[in-house]
């Protein structure tokens, strides 16, 4: 597997496709006596980046379809198939199976703004990374890919992005945040919130949840319950001490991310088949015209998360199948299943074709460089605390 441990030169971005320097002069040798690879920790952020790019690399294939045209068309989708449509600014670059899409191209943005910040990115580190790589952008279709965020980063909110649409550009970049702030879901959602300033409305709070059950599902021991839990209690922790007495006084006119994932969840645990389940949930998390939207990018995976009883190749499947937006749908149930158990679940023979398909970056080593992050972090949390105790001595 290519190694990227080039140090980016001033002014270099590491966009994407080309995200070539990802390193940052840090590496295993940091951990002489336990290689960060052989952590547990390793095996959960490398799960999440890796479920979540096959996820976005199978359903990418069929967008579109529902999942009855899925069904007679293909059968029952549990493989890499070529693209059926031709490459696009927010599909895959090419048509060839394992392709990811725009979900995993814009979620390694946000990793190259994590690994230069050292830390989670401020919405300013995080919006000059966009326009790094919209400029380092040698191609129309990583340039129009990249557009409307960075036109967004530049102009923040005189910038009304797809027009003002909740969109799930936010959701599905997300996963990465959740990662740093592993076992904190309150942290991951304020953090994530604050990134979101790529989408507008509620999809904002969708792609705050989305990372506080990414941070759930990386605790040693938690469960699917526990990830539902964390994404609803963040939600309504939020509202009440931002909207405070609006939210308060009529609670559930203003909580349409909450309203979808209770119903879906419910609909899920009823159902209980990850197959079966997009007969009777389409209709109902349906939420508005615009194609890519945020609150079904949260509520689909959720609800297959619960209709799978975790189990992360279902999990995928079900998103997979579900039609629609599904390359969002199971990138997203990557992201949290692949955080919850880790890439020892992740089906092998789903691994290389994606990892061949999509050379560079090198994703293993993102993976990596990530979890020298969290490390550092946690170093510098475990300071404070220490000081603290001293000061209470």
């Amino acid at each position: 597997m290519q190694q990227l441990c080039t140090k980016r030169a001033k002014g270099e971005a590491i966009g994407v496709p080309n995200m070539n320097g990802m390193r940052k002069g840090i590496d295993d040798r940091t951990h002489p006596d336990r290689p960060i690879r052989h952590t547990r920790l390793f095996e959960k952020v490398w799960g999440s980046i890796l479920a979540g790019a096959i996820g976005d690399a199978m359903g990418g294939a069929i967008e579109g379809l529902d999942h009855d045209e899925i069904h007679n068309r293909f059968g029952r989708v549990d493989r890499y198939l070529p693209f059926l449509r031709p490459p696009s600014y927010h599909g895959a670059f090419g048509v060839t199976p394992a392709l990811y899409t725009d979900d995993t191209r814009l979620r390694l943005v946000l990793c190259q703004a994590i690994i230069e910040a050292g830390d989670l990115p401020s919405r300013g580190e995080f919006g000059r990374a966009i326009v790094a790589a919209y400029h380092a952008a040698t191609t129309d279709l990583e340039r129009g890919f990249l557009e409307e965020y960075a036109f967004k980063a530049i102009h923040g909110s005189e910038k009304l992005i797809f027009a003002g649409e909740p969109t799930n550009g936010a959701i599905m970049m997300n996963a990465p945040v959740g990662l740093l702030c592993a076992g904190a879901p309150f942290e991951a959602f304020d953090a994530a919130y604050q990134l979101a300033f790529i989408t507008d409305g509620y999809a904002k709070h969708s792609a705050a949840a989305m990372a506080a059950a990414v941070a759930e599902a990386m605790r040693p021991e938690t469960s699917v319950e526990r990830i539902i839990e964390a994404s609803l209690t963040s939600l309504a922790r939020h509202r009440q001490r931002v909207e405070g007495p609006l939210w308060r006084a009529s609670p559930k006119r203003y909580a349409p991310n909450e309203q979808a994932i209770e119903t879906a969840v419910e609909i899920a645990r009823k159902t209980s088949d990850v197959f079966a389940l997009p007969a009777v949930l389409a209709p109902v998390v349906e939420r508005g015209p615009f194609f890519s939207e945020a609150t079904q990018s949260l509520a689909v995976p959720l609800a297959m998360l619960v209709a799978a009883n975790g189990d992360l190749r279902l999990t995928i499947l079900g998103s997979v199948n579900y039609g629609r937006d599904n390359d969002s749908y199971a990138s997203i149930a990557g992201g949290i299943a692949g955080a919850l158990h880790g890439a020892g679940a992740v089906p092998e023979e789903w691994v290389e074709p994606l990892l061949k398909a999509n050379p560079v970056p090198d994703l293993h080593q993102v993976a990596t460089d990530l979890c020298q992050v969290i490390v550092a972090r946690h170093a510098a949390q475990r300071q404070t605390v220490l000081a603290v105790q001293e000061l209470l001595r």
